[in-house]
């Protein structure tokens, strides 16, 4: 990351954790109530450092090279920017951060881009994490969700030769 002095200590634990696959790690720089808004729907938040954890060992198995480059903000809000992989879709992520008095992490909200690189991320992620619940809700998961995201990818290798200027 740029100009890491100058960043919040449990925001550059957190990305330097991820970048080197460590869940327990990132789970240190947040809050132990810390709440994360899932990128892919508005039904799911993940809440509390159990569940953070396993989301982030389940995130770390299906996303390679994470890395993150930005960071800006200001007091308790903090807007970081990275990227990775999923297979070989590539995607970008922006986390809005909140800090709590502490100086921890208490909330991140996730976006991601692009739309193949997110759907991709929900056909990887999505039955990994239902399946924590039972391997019959992974299975639906990946049912659900895989035809999805190869429907995405196919529509947009056609959808950018058609609306790209020429």
């Amino acid at each position: 990351m740029s100009a890491t002095s100058e960043l919040p200590t449990a925001t550059r634990r957190f990305c330097a954790a991820m970048e080197a696959g460590d869940a327990f790690g990132a789970v240190e720089a947040l809050s132990p109530d810390a709440v994360l808004h899932s990128p892919i729907t508005l039904g799911i938040d993940f809440r509390g450092r159990d569940q953070l954890r396993e989301l982030f060992e389940d995130v770390l198995a299906v996303v390679s090279e994470p890395r993150y480059t930005e960071e800006v903000g200001d007091g308790d809000v903090r807007v970081i920017v990275g990227e990775g992989r999923v297979g070989s879709q590539r995607l970008h992520e922006t986390i809005l951060v909140r800090l709590d008095d502490a100086g921890l992490i208490r909330e991140l909200t996730l976006y991601i881009r692009p739309l193949p690189g997110l759907a991709s991320l929900a056909a990887a992620l999505g039955p990994r994490v239902a399946g924590r619940h039972g391997r019959a809700r992974g299975l639906a998961a990946a049912a659900m969700m895989r035809p999805l995201a190869a429907a995405i990818r196919a529509g947009e290798r056609t959808a950018v030769r058609l609306v790209a200027p020429r």
